[in-house]
């Protein structure tokens, strides 16, 4: 009995399509199984990224690499975002800018959050809320003391020599 060794064509993720290397478009309509060891590589429309498995490898059992792990092609928010003036910025979770992520803001020592302290990049590219501003903080004291300001003498427990 023959078998024809290899793995059958796979649907790239929504909005997105395949790359195959080394064939032409006529032979990519009309071929059905792929040889093992081809590898495929998932590309994305627009301002699109890839999550996921980026490349797909036939395996000699007929499977294609990682297909337990979903591959997506998400928006991007703009990445303006990820930067704050006077201020941090963390992604969660970390990586690029893309549907589902949310950003955390904090404002450095001397310098007030005003506006939300997070916003999520939604299914249409866009983060849902405004970006804060990190104001500074006339009230902020970067070395207040805890005596309010008054100098303290602190003296050492050494033994001085004795007036003869």
């Amino acid at each position: 009995m023959f078998y024809l060794a290899g793995c059958s064509i796979i649907r790239p993720p929504r909005e997105g399509g395949i790359r195959y290397r080394g064939l032409t478009q006529e032979q990519i309509r009309s071929v059905q199984v792929l040889p093992v060891d081809y590898e495929i590589e998932y590309i994305c429309r627009g301002n699109r990224i890839i999550v996921g498995p980026k490349v797909r490898k036939c395996l000699p059992n007929g499977t294609w690499t990682d297909m337990s792990h979903k591959s997506h092609c998400l928006l991007l928010c703009p990445r303006m975002w990820t930067s704050l003036e006077n201020g941090r910025v963390t992604p969660w979770p970390p990586g690029p800018p893309a549907e589902g992520v949310t950003l955390h803001f904090s404002c450095l020592p001397g310098f007030i959050l005003i506006g939300r302290n997070s916003t999520q990049c939604n299914k249409m590219g866009k983060w849902d809320s405004p970006k804060p501003v990190c104001h500074f903080d006339r009230h902020y004291r970067a070395l207040a003391s805890p005596t309010g300001g008054q100098c303290l003498t602190v003296l050492s427990n050494t033994t001085r020599p004795k007036n003869s």
